[in-house]
């Protein structure tokens, strides 16, 4: 009915927690292509203390301050979400493979949600503590 499951969240995978906060972003918040939506979003999703950064949308110029962003005029399609210290990381062990990765990181629902959420001229950054 709400089409879900979607390719978002692997078969599953969820608990019945998540599954409840997938449906509630997904059926009970406004739309909109603002910081306020995709900030609800992540409430939603269980990142109530990720933050959202917008870079400039004006280049740095001869006139600019020394303080301010270098940005090309390209950055302006680019967004940053900074998620909270919180998010899981999962180390490689002595039982992995040689070839995995000593560390992974990310919340595969919650990128693959914001993405299918953001304006197609837009790219998401996720910026995950260390």
């Amino acid at each position: 009915m709400c089409g879900l499951p979607d390719e978002c969240i692997p078969a599953g995978t969820q608990t019945l927690r998540q599954r409840q906060q997938r449906l509630d972003a997904k059926v009970n918040l406004p739309g909109g292509i603002n910081a306020e939506f995709y900030l609800s979003q992540l409430v939603a999703l269980g990142k109530p203390d990720a933050t959202i950064t917008r870079y400039d949308k004006s280049t740095f110029k001869c006139t600019s301050a020394c303080t301010d962003a270098v940005n090309s005029t390209e950055w302006r399609y680019y967004w940053q979400v900074n998620m909270p210290a919180h998010t899981d990381a999962t180390w490689m062990t002595c039982n992995d493979q040689c070839d995995s990765s000593l560390r992974v990181w990310g919340d595969a629902v919650v990128e693959c949600v914001l993405n299918k959420l953001c304006p197609s001229h837009t790219y998401v950054i996720f910026k995950y503590p260390e």
